[in-house]
């Protein structure tokens, strides 16, 4: 390995800490995962030594881009980027439940209604899977939720396990 090789792999990187603080981190790696990307960093910190002393550590972890922030002038593309984990195929995870249901009462004027909404939006005790989700959407006076584009969400027939497109990485 060429001298500075090591630096180009794991450049420095601002990672803000839970009480608030910033400590620059080396960036190890990154990689895509369910709910977008992640980075490894590694931050030295102290452990007990021999004889009472303090020895340097490096210690890992993976964090989300909210904790993590690029340095200017800083080059991250040699960073190693690992694909997304295997989409998991399991009976569970394609029924998970991702969407809820809202029932709108009959008001004098308006028939009531029942609003189909993305996971979140509008608090719900009922949650249901896709399937359950499109049948309830086909029953008369149903809709998708506008708010929360829960139709697109519903009719993307990209793979229901990767998720929104992760947002920028450092490069």
């Amino acid at each position: 390995m060429e001298p500075g090789e090591a630096g180009r792999r794991t450049p420095p990187i601002c990672v803000i800490l839970p009480d608030g603080q910033e400590v620059r981190a080396r960036l190890h790696a990154r990689r895509r995962h369910t709910d977008g990307w992640q980075y490894q960093v590694g931050i030295l910190t102290w452990q007990d030594g021999r004889n009472d002393t303090a020895e340097p550590v490096e210690h890992r972890a993976w964090i989300s881009p909210a904790h993590a922030r690029p340095l200017p002038d800083v080059s991250y593309q040699h960073v190693p980027t690992h694909p997304p984990p295997p989409a998991d195929s399991s009976p569970h995870r394609k029924h998970r439940p991702a969407w809820t249901v809202q029932h709108l009462p009959h008001r004098p004027g308006h028939p009531g209604a029942t609003l189909i909404h993305v996971i979140g939006c509008t608090p719900s005790n009922q949650t249901l899977n896709r399937e359950q989700a499109l049948t309830a959407l086909h029953q008369p006076r149903a809709t998708a939720c506008t708010e929360c584009a829960a139709a697109s969400s519903l009719t993307d027939h990209q793979d229901e396990t990767q998720g929104p497109t992760p947002p920028s990485t450092p490069d």
